[in-house]
């Protein structure tokens, strides 16, 4: 039996774009999470190494994942419960296979975010602790902040520094696209690939511009919206929210990867692999357009876009496993009074275990930059297609509403995208595994 959403439907008279502002939140907090590491650190490396060898397949990563995003960002406001909830209803083993894809995500995202902004602190503040010791207690601090704090406090504060970084990373590009060598030729596709090259490249098309399964995270913050909202967003205000921060993430995307081919592949610049190291280059790009004056301004800003992202997914984390947890209990997200908050047991709990993931990561794994990112976007680039998959079939289920399901174009559209990620990956472990 169908049961009746808790949240409103689409109304009939589509609301103003002024109206649609006032609703911008979760799909501003999923461009937060994805301006942070795939587009300060990999677009960057991308345009450093290859010039613009690989922005056709950016651009082909964005555009295959937006199908399933879309669908995570409508199903909320057209049935009036999470993403979670639908996987519940595909079944225990879908559960399962989240919960394991989450726990890989969940160690290597906050360690190699936490390390970035710890590098990014000791370049800005001209410190000298250790870089793995800083990142630990930036986790801490953040998860006092996040226990402490509230969903709106994230929000807003979320909205105006991504707004300056936006600003900051369009002037910046425009004065550096004279810099690349147009008159010269341009390379718009890799010739050849070394295993580096290819596992990069995977890093790049896993994390861009996010892993899919924080489209669970868009469904649980768009669910928190809502309950501190007097007037819920509908689904036309879900979906300009959405699409609005999609386009803005594919848009700085391309940007830094032509700051990173202006102002380093042309050059010869060695790229660095560090964090601190790294985050110094970082500012460089930004220092060698606005003056070395603006670097301490620019290394602040970029900062704090970093940081907004381990905000981000350190607020995710607990969430998804918490409506996780309930969920495998069987207890049907709509029939559930249980409401999740920052001194839950379990939120504390998950953000305990993060710091302890983070901790031995640091310890017996890989303190490379590099390394830790190019590990959890290779995960999140092979687990991709299935959950595009999960997504496809949950937004057309009988649960939703006939007049939100996609149409027969975005249906094969969906097919489509599914079809191409689940090509890269068996290509990517082919020539991985049996080639190399």
């Amino acid at each position: 039996m169908k049961r009746t959403p808790s949240l409103p439907l689409a109304p009939a008279a589509k609301p103003s774009w002024l109206n649609n502002l006032s609703v911008l939140g979760p799909g501003l907090l999923f461009a937060a999470t994805s301006v942070g590491t795939s587009h300060l650190v990999q677009s960057t490396r991308a345009g450093a190494l290859y010039g613009l060898a690989l922005l056709l397949i950016v651009i082909v990563a964005n555009a295959v994942k937006y199908p399933a995003f879309r669908f995570a960002s409508d199903y909320l406001p057209a049935t009036g419960v999470t993403l979670l909830e639908a996987y519940r209803r595909q079944g225990r083993w879908v559960l399962c296979v989240y919960f394991f894809i989450t726990l890989s995500s969940l160690l290597f995202a906050v360690s190699a975010l936490a390390l970035m902004s710890a590098g990014l602190i000791k370049v800005v503040f001209a410190l000298t602790l250790p870089t793995h010791w800083m990142a630990l207690g930036l986790i801490a601090v953040t998860s006092a902040i996040l226990v402490i704090g509230h969903y709106n406090t994230l929000e807003r504060v979320t909205k105006v520094l991504v707004v300056v970084m936006m600003a900051c990373t369009l002037f910046a590009t425009a004065t550096v696209i004279p810099e690349i060598s147009w008159s010269e030729g341009v390379q718009w596709l890799p010739t050849e690939l070394d295993v580096v090259g290819l596992m990069f490249v995977a890093a790049l098309i896993g994390w861009m511009p996010v892993p899919l399964d924080a489209s669970v995270w868009q469904s649980l913050w768009a669910k928190a919206k809502a309950e501190n909202s007097e007037h819920p967003p509908t689904l036309a205000q879900s979906r300009f929210d959405f699409n609005l921060s999609f386009g803005g993430t594919l848009l700085l995307a391309v940007c830094f990867m032509l700051l990173g081919a202006g102002l380093m592949h042309d050059k010869g610049i060695e790229l660095q692999s560090g964090s601190a190291a790294f985050s110094a280059q970082l500012i460089s790009l930004y220092q060698a357009v606005f003056g070395s004056s603006a670097g301490p301004v620019i290394g602040i800003a970029a900062l704090a876009i970093i940081y907004s992202s381990l905000l981000a997914i350190m607020d995710a984390f607990p969430r998804a496993l918490s409506s996780l947890h309930r969920r495998w209990l069987d207890i049907p997200e709509d029939q559930d009074d249980h409401k999740l908050t920052e001194s839950d047991p379990f939120y504390i709990g998950t953000l305990v275990v993060m710091a302890a993931g983070a901790a031995l990561t640091y310890q017996f794994f890989m303190t490379s930059l590099r390394s830790l990112i190019d590990m959890a976007a290779t995960i999140a680039f092979i687990t991709a297609p299935l959950i595009a998959y999960l997504n496809h079939r949950a937004i057309r289920s009988d649960f939703v509403p006939a007049a939100c399901r996609p149409g027969k174009l975005m249906t094969l559209y969906s097919r489509f995208s599914i079809a191409v990620m689940i090509g890269f990956a068996c290509s990517y472990l082919y020539l991985r595994f049996w080639v190399s």
